[in-house]
């Protein structure tokens, strides 16, 4: 059986991606640009994404109120568009090793633009979701892009990035809303964000500790270290429970809040964090009934696990996430008939057989293989193999 995921990516790449200058779309509508991305993502191509991007509208949004002259301005574009492939480059090495998968979820509009949605699912030890609105000008060309587990603009992290290495403190002080942005806290910002971008996320959630007073006061703060803090369990709970407990109530922070409700054991509030979730990407997906699923297992109220695991199965038939949601909530739950409908249902929505002597020697299936619905079942597969 594959176990229930953590329910959302930690140190998520693609807020790293943020911070590397380089996301795109072309004048194509807005579901066709969130396939590209998607599809760019899977195949770790970033030229794709390199073609998609409208330099010119997110250098305005980033240089904006920087007192850059005309020429500093396109100087600083130069300097985003030359280092995009190599960030992007970068950045997908580190996708595929995270055996990451990325999926177009739905497109529409949004606070008065066009958006599309992209879902990213990793499949490593530090397995989870993350979601990506990516945001269209009237073009249908890609301006700017807004990553949940983070809670911020993609332009916004860059421009904390450009100031610091401008030494620009007016900006930096702007942008974390600090007076008095010394050069010991521009090298801090520099240090962070170099740390962040090697991978070092011990380091990065160290330097983080060394900004302003004021600043570790804020929301921005707390997701930054929540982000950071995924290198160690006990790190990363202690973070999150600073983020329930002074900003549990803001809508940004409810996709981060799912994990720390689901560590805590508190399933209800889980449950409810998903749904105001949902809420701010425009409706259900796979995904989000997936982890209600995993919630509900977990809280043992296995036929209103069953239900949420069937909508997702319903709204994605390729998502194999919630096909397995129903054989954990059989195994759970000890009904060898759920179990065993859970992977035929897989069998059926990917055209394969299970090995049903291969299954029982798993531990987590030695139980299910004692039934006699097992038996029944494993009967004419025996043989056939996938």
């Amino acid at each position: 059986m594959i176990p229930l995921k953590r329910l959302f990516a930690r140190c998520s790449l693609a807020w790293l991606l943020a911070l590397l200058p380089a996301l795109a779309a072309a004048a194509t509508p807005a579901e066709q640009v969130g396939r590209r991305v998607a599809n760019a993502f899977n195949a770790h191509d970033p030229q794709p994404l390199v073609e998609l991007l409208d330099i010119e509208a997110l250098n305005r949004t980033i240089v904006a109120d920087m007192g850059l002259t005309p020429a500093q301005a396109q100087s600083f574009e130069r300097g985003l568009r030359n280092g995009m492939r190599q960030n992007w480059e970068a950045g997908m090495r580190l996708f595929a090793k995270r055996k990451g998968v990325a999926k177009y979820v739905r497109a529409g509009d949004l606070d008065d633009r066009s958006y599309a949605l992209v879902r990213i699912e990793y499949g490593d030890d530090d397995a989870g979701f993350d979601y990506l609105e990516l945001y269209l000008s009237p073009g249908q060309r890609l301006y700017d892009w807004y990553t949940h587990s983070r809670g911020s603009l993609a332009s916004t992290s860059v421009r904390v990035l450009a100031a610091a290495m401008l030494k620009n403190d007016s900006i930096l002080a702007s942008v974390f809303g600090i007076r008095g942005f010394g050069q010991d806290d521009i090298a801090n910002v520099r240090q962070f964000t170099a740390q962040f971008r090697a991978g070092d996320y011990a380091a990065a959630h160290r330097t983080l500790e060394l900004f302003p007073a004021s600043y570790r006061k804020t929301r921005d703060w707390a997701m930054l270290r929540a982000n950071t803090a995924g290198y160690d369990d006990r790190v990363y709970r202690a973070a999150l429970e600073h983020l329930a407990r002074h900003f549990g109530n803001d809508k940004p922070v409810q996709f981060m809040l799912i994990d720390h409700y689901f560590l805590r054991e508190e399933f209800d509030a889980a449950v409810k964090a998903i749904a105001a979730f949902e809420g701010t990407i425009g409706g259900e997906d796979g995904a989000t009934n997936y982890m209600k699923c995993s919630c509900l297992i977990a809280w043992k109220r296995y036929d209103d696990a069953v239900k949420a695991c069937r909508r997702g199965i319903e709204l994605e038939p390729d998502f194999k996430s919630a096909y397995w949601g129903l054989v954990s909530a059989g195994l759970t739950s000890g009904n060898a008939g759920l179990a065993l409908a859970g992977l035929s249902a897989y069998e059926k929505a990917f055209d394969m057989r299970f090995d049903p002597d291969k299954l029982a020697q798993l531990a987590d299936y030695r139980e299910l293989a004692r039934t006699p619905e097992f038996a029944a079942w494993a009967k004419p597969r025996r043989g056939a193999g996938k």
